[in-house]
């Protein structure tokens, strides 16, 4: 999936919306069903899988791979870990005006997350996370007409609030989208509020 910028994300999520309006009247027979299923849950019942992957090729190469797994603590109550990694490539993004060298800048971003998340009915819930990232970079400057290249490393906290869809897909599979807002930012995140996200989860 390409990343996808602010305003077809803005265009998508309103989409959504309007779908689930249309469909919130079976919401209290699901959610009906949904307190069933979890009466006599067992451990593998409780589970939850997904994520989400963001893709973008070009002047600018974008890798987000982002999987979790979820536990259902409760009927409306669910906690979970996730796992990130992040790659950018800027082509050309210095140029070296002496001897017109242009140099790539590449970064990497890797770490985990803890979740809590919270259905306030069948399709929707309010989300809360934090996010801790090993950021690797390279520091590129030019001295003496040379390009010098320093390797840096850093870390980048994020503390995120908001709240999402559901949709059912088949069976198990559900699609969400969230709309999030990061309370932390620092000079090094990776990210701009707010924060959506889409992706698959296997198990509600």
């Amino acid at each position: 999936m390409c990343k996808m910028t602010k305003p077809a994300y803005s265009i998508l999520l309103l989409a959504f919306l309007l779908f689930n309006a249309f469909s919130i009247k079976g919401q209290e027979d699901k959610e009906t069903q949904l307190n069933t299923d979890l009466d006599n849950p067992t451990f593998k019942d409780r589970l939850v899988f997904g994520g989400g992957l963001g893709l973008q090729f070009g002047t600018v190469t974008f890798i987000d791979i982002s999987p979790m797994v979820g536990y259902r603590l409760t009927k409306k109550l669910e906690s979970g870990v996730g796992l990130t990694y992040k790659y950018y490539k800027y082509n050309d993004f210095y140029k070296n005006l002496t001897t017109g060298e242009k140099i790539d800048l590449k970064s990497h971003m890797l770490g985990g997350s803890v979740y809590t998340r919270y259905y306030l009915l069948d399709k929707i819930f309010a989300h809360v996370e934090f996010e801790r990232l090993n950021y690797k970079y390279q520091d590129i400057y030019e001295s003496a007409g040379q390009i010098v290249r320093k390797d840096r490393s850093d870390y980048v906290s994020s503390l995120f609030v908001g709240g999402g869809l559901t949709q059912r897909l088949a069976g198990r599979a559900n699609l969400f989208i969230m709309a999030l807002w990061n309370l932390t930012e620092e000079p090094n995140t990776p990210y701009n509020n707010p924060v959506i996200r889409m992706g698959v989860l296997v198990g509600h």
